[in-house]
């Protein structure tokens, strides 16, 4: 009892109060102290902070969530991260890979290569072929309708469907043309070299990427929370909001889940900044929310032997296979993987309940898939370490869900000190570099 009060009267004093001790929360904390506002506390409900990047290691066995990779357009930003790591850091350049037909494709995004056509089956390579003579001759307008439509628009509907379409379905959970064209790239081409591209990048290529040589990426979020904490701000985990209260115009108070005990937070005349999902948010003030998250599941791998592969992570299109992407954090960097022993990240897209997030022999039923595929090999006794699951992964962008984004926003901005923040905080598809604008403007 006498660690919640001492907790309740640090907490009294601040007049920032920050919900989520993930990249966003860290990354404002840090940004409102160089401007010399220490007066900030943040709460996070796991015993951990950083959020999506908190590490899990076992026994020298590192691994990130999902495979993480620095970069930015910013130099303020680059040089901030440079900075906060020393010289705890070596670049890296994102390489990944599609595996289907038993074969290795280049990457799609934005560049199809030659390559790529020419791997495909004899069968779906001729169409191919006759689509993209179509189109170069139908001068066929980009379309903005909706995911499945703007691909189609540009690279005709066997591409469309070998590419993006069988692998969009699996990892959003839904149809396609339900998608919004929001996350399709508009500038698909084909061509003799592989590039990478992604909606976080603007569908750009990435310049400079970098990575920590130890640690794994949550070494950024590490060492904002050292700085935070050395200039006198305020972070608790543990520490678990289950509701706000208002009055009007105003939240008044945070209750807040600590060592079995709870906290009010009185937060009159005070500021509230919330990274939590929005939709948890929204549920929590009461304010109708029809947005929609997917969820992952990362099933953590132990293996014996070396560095299988120079890809940075790796996409499973087929709709039988359960996981839609690995990585192998030896790939990221030496020291993620004890000597003698590699290890795999495998992602699995989930809502959460469904039928694979309930399925307690998931593990098992995924090394028999990688063995079955020549992935793995029997004599690397792969051995699952952990199965961790996240429900507020990515935001899906639905036709609508700039409509209902809208309707979400129009009440909130109601609340007068209340500040929504972050990838799951605002339901915005934001790259890390995006996230830490927070800790440099």
């Amino acid at each position: 009892m006498g660690e919640t009060v001492l907790a309740l009267d640090k907490l009294h004093s601040r007049n920032m109060i920050v919900l989520g001790g993930g990249l966003a929360g860290l990354s404002y904390a840090y940004g409102q102290i160089k401007k010399g506002n220490n007066s900030i506390a943040i709460l996070e409900k796991d015993n951990i902070i950083g959020g999506i990047i908190k590490p899990f290691n076992y026994n020298g066995f590192l691994f990130d969530f999902a495979p993480h990779i620095f970069r930015s357009k910013d130099e303020n930003v680059l040089t901030l991260v440079k900075n906060l790591l020393h010289n705890n850091y070596h670049h890296i350049s994102s390489n990944p890979a599609i595996f289907k037909y038993v074969k290795f494709f280049d990457n799609v995004i934005h560049v199809i290569t030659y390559k790529n056509i020419e791997n495909l089956p004899e069968k779906i390579r001729e169409r191919v072929k006759n689509e993209l003579n179509e189109l170069q001759n139908s001068n066929k307008k980009l379309s903005t309708n909706n995911f499945k439509e703007c691909i189609i628009s540009q690279i005709g509907e066997t591409l469309y469907w070998e590419f993006f379409g069988e692998y969009s379905k699996k990892w959003w959970g839904i149809e396609p043309e339900k998608l919004s064209s929001d996350i399709a790239p508009k500038n698909l081409r084909i061509g003799n070299e592989k590039s990478y591209a992604h909606i976080t990048t603007n569908f750009e290529k990435p310049t400079e990427e970098i990575y920590p040589t130890r640690g794994g990426i949550f070494q950024i979020a590490k060492r904002l929370a050292e700085e935070i904490r050395a200039y006198g701000g305020i972070i608790l985990t543990n520490a678990n909001v289950k509701r706000l209260e208002h009055d009007g115009d105003e939240i008044t108070k945070i209750i807040v889940e600590y060592n079995n005990d709870e906290l009010e937070i009185i937060t009159k005349g005070k500021t509230v900044i919330s990274t939590i999902p929005l939709t948890t948010l929204c549920k929590m003030l009461n304010i109708e929310c029809n947005l929609l998250n997917r969820g992952v599941i990362s099933i953590f791998l132990k293996l014996k032997g070396s560095k299988m592969f120079n890809f940075s992570w790796i996409y499973f299109h087929d709709s039988d296979i359960i996981f839609s992407r690995i990585h192998e954090p030896l790939y990221y960097s030496e020291y993620n993987a004890p000597a003698g022993f590699t290890s795999l990240g495998v992602e699995i897209p989930s809502f959460e309940n469904d039928n694979y997030w309930q399925d307690k022999y998931l593990g098992d039923k995924v090394i028999e898939q990688l063995l079955d595929l020549r992935i793995i090999k029997p004599n690397q006794e792969p051995e699952v370490l952990d199965i961790v699951k996240y429900a507020y992964a990515y935001p899906v962008y639905t036709i609508n869900y700039k409509e209902e984004l809208a309707k979400v926003f129009s009440k909130l901005k109601n609340f007068k000190n209340l500040k929504v923040i972050g990838r799951s905080g605002s339901f915005s598809y934001l790259n890390m570099w995006e996230i830490l604008r927070w800790a440099v403007y």
